[in-house]
């Protein structure tokens, strides 16, 4: 069979998938890329489909990284992220399939748990969720979570309604609420829902 003509299957084959994967839900539901993050278990990495663009930002694939024996709520593997006594933060962004809408009420559930254990980074922390006009960019903080103190996996939901149109969403541990000084914490994540339209009332 021709190279050339397997070539074009290939790239023809991708784009239709791509094209499949990004085109809008008829139901107005904003679907992510790899909502369970999915990727190999290693230490210093964000899952496919996923970046961060923070400096310092180094998220862990689970479960095994760091000797943290923590396993996934769904699929084969979850994700990390710490805070530091610094005051510096890690993250997670990517670009959506197409964009929040001001105005306009979503909701969102992820799966959330916190490992006891954590090379030090041993306390509790909480997950901001942020729109932004590009991946990394933090222009509009939607929702944060309770403290996530439990250490086994339980299923969080956010409402909100961007004041303005959002192209990225980014998943940002943060400390617990009140407190007068940084520490080490961590929050693992998994198993994020599509985000779906919702009624303000």
């Amino acid at each position: 069979m021709n190279k050339n003509y397997l070539i074009f299957c290939f790239f023809a084959g991708a784009l239709a998938w791509s094209f499949a994967l990004y085109q809008q839900d008829p139901n107005g539901a904003v679907h992510l890329y790899n909502p369970s993050f999915e990727d190999t278990p290693r230490a210093s990495a964000s899952p496919a489909g996923w970046r961060s663009w923070t400096p310092g930002s180094t998220p862990d694939i689970m479960p095994g990284a760091w000797g943290v024996d923590f396993a996934p709520q769904d699929g084969q593997s979850c994700v990390a992220l710490v805070t530091r006594e610094d005051g510096t933060v890690e993250d997670i962004s990517q670009a959506l399939s197409e964009p929040l809408l001001r105005d306009t009420c979503y909701t969102l559930s992820i799966y959330l748990a916190h490992s006891d254990q954590y090379v030090g980074y041993n306390l509790p922390g909480r997950i901001r969720i942020w729109g932004g006009e590009k991946p990394g960019v933090k222009t509009e903080l939607l929702s944060v979570s309770p403290l996530i103190s439990n250490q086994s996996w339980k299923m969080y939901r956010f409402r909100f309604v961007p004041t303005r149109d959002l192209r990225s969403i980014t998943l940002e541990a943060f400390y617990a609420p009140g407190t007068l000084f940084k520490y080490r914490g961590n929050i693992l994540l998994d198993n994020c829902s599509e985000i779906k339209k919702c009624n303000r009332a």
